[in-house]
């Protein structure tokens, strides 16, 4: 399980839930509940904090975006990965990277997700 979240604008279809360039490319993000959450290492939890941006049809909207991406602190999470191992570091930074990018791109397209947590 995890969460998922696809731009209004644009989903090309992909296989499988992979969290890649190509997904967020195509609209996609996705992130897991687990010790390997993204979001987990900025200190936030995808239902108690991401889940109070979305409307009650489940779409963030772009404002709301913008908070989102206001809320991922890069230095808290530094300081929450610098125990992990040298691969688990590259693991989320990349990771850390792709979900700043999709976020990013959105806001530049003033497009909305829609979040399936």
């Amino acid at each position: 399980m995890g969460a998922d979240l696809y731009r209004k604008d644009k989903v090309v279809p992909i296989l499988g839930f992979e969290r890649s360039e190509r997904a967020v490319e195509s609209g996609y993000f996705r992130d897991s509940y687990n010790s390997g959450s993204i979001l987990n290492k900025y200190g936030l939890s995808w239902w108690v904090d991401i889940s109070k941006l979305q409307n009650k049809e489940g779409v963030i909207t772009c404002a709301k975006v913008k908070k989102f991406r206001a809320m991922l602190n890069d230095e808290g999470f530094e300081f929450s990965i610098k125990d992990e191992t040298e691969g688990d570091q590259k693991y989320f930074r990349e990771g850390a990277e792709l979900l700043k990018k999709y976020l990013d791109d959105t806001i530049k397209n003033n497009a909305s997700i829609e979040a399936s947590l």
